[in-house]
């Protein structure tokens, strides 16, 4: 049967060394004497040599090279102790975040940067992406924690934390050629007008998109919000936007709603979606600290983030597809606050389906 050296047995022996003698390296192990001596005498009888010499005392080679091996293995010991406990409280780990683009450009850059103030070293991988490909991506695990609307019918197996309201609405610039013949004949003008929007399900997965289809003459797939703002600010197309980000970016200034549809407007619930029975903890709980602190506060100016405007830098250990940017608009955001629960809870229709 293998003989092991076990990791008490090299403590009690590195202390002896260390502390220069058996007395002393019991008082610092909180042991006695000659539970040292014993240890020492064992670890010599498997190891079948000599390890130290006594009066004066002194490694032998073979001592010296345990000595090493004793450094290595404890070093490393306290070190994953220390990643352990880091990792715990999301000091060093990393964070797989998705997010949508209305929260990214309302919020991403207060924060992420909040969140780094308190877990500066996490590494994060973060992902703006259309709404609709959320929820696949937080049920095949790509994602731990995504940040955006939730869809009419939320998978059974994802848990949500709700955080606010918003409404979609059906805009298009006042500019547009055809604007102002929208209000006489708007089934017409759908046809005429571009929709754009950041992704368009297959027909095969949302059997209602068909609809949307035979509504619009032709959609835009647009994965981009601020070119999406352009296209529509610009008079080339039609899209949906959230009211909090027309409220906050001024090329939204010109837009106006598009009446007369089912889907002219439309409610949403925004907040953070994971896996039911798979809770992040650790590293994501700082993250939870972090929107628990911040608290969205109804009439407080969003800010925005990557997709408005980029900036000339962004922290070292954020892997992402965007990059940070300053806050952009001055207009005031007039938010619904809806509630913040620090328990995951299931939300079965808070919206009807939306194209994203």
């Amino acid at each position: 049967m293998p003989q092991h050296i076990e990791t008490h047995e090299i403590r009690v022996f590195k202390a002896v060394y260390e502390h220069r003698g058996f007395k002393r390296a019991a008082d610092k192990l909180f042991v006695t004497q000659s539970a040292v001596s014993q240890t020492i005498a064992g670890l010599e009888r498997k190891l079948d040599t000599t390890l130290l010499e006594r009066n004066p005392l002194k490694l032998t080679e073979t001592g010296i090279r345990l000595l090493h091996y004793a450094e290595a293995v404890l070093g490393e010991e306290a070190q994953v102790w220390r990643d352990i406990s880091n990792i715990k409280n999301g000091v060093l780990g990393s964070l797989l975040l998705a997010t949508s683009s209305t929260v990214n450009a309302l919020y991403g850059e207060t924060l992420i940067m909040a969140f780094l103030e308190e877990a500066p070293l996490t590494r994060l991988k973060i992902n703006v992406m259309p709404s609709r490909q959320i929820n696949p991506g937080v049920e095949a695990d790509l994602w731990e924690l995504a940040f955006g609307p939730f869809q009419r019918t939320m998978p059974p197996h994802l848990a949500t934390i709700p955080l606010f309201s918003d409404d979609r609405r059906l805009v298009v610039s006042e500019t547009h050629p055809l604007a102002n013949e929208i209000s006489a004949a708007p089934e017409r003008a759908l046809k005429e007008i571009p929709l754009v929007v950041s992704h368009l399900e297959d027909p095969d997965v949302c059997p209602a998109i068909d609809k949307l289809r035979d509504v619009f003459g032709t959609i835009w797939e647009v994965n981009d919000l601020s070119l999406r703002i352009d296209l529509i600010h610009s008079g080339r197309a039609m899209g949906f936007m959230d009211s909090q980000v027309m409220a906050a970016e001024p090329r939204c200034t010109s837009f106006r709603q598009v009446d007369g549809f089912s889907f002219s407007e439309i409610p949403l619930t925004y907040g953070l979606i994971h896996r039911e029975g798979k809770t992040p903890l650790g590293r994501c709980e700082p993250f939870y600290r972090t929107l628990r602190r911040l608290r969205l506060q109804s009439g407080k100016r969003p800010v925005s983030m990557c997709s408005l405007t980029r900036s000339r830098s962004s922290p070292s250990n954020i892997s992402s597809t965007t990059t940070a940017s300053a806050a952009a608009g001055n207009a005031p955001c007039k938010m619904r606050f809806v509630l913040f629960s620090d328990r995951p809870v299931k939300i079965g229709s808070p919206s009807p389906p939306a194209p994203m």
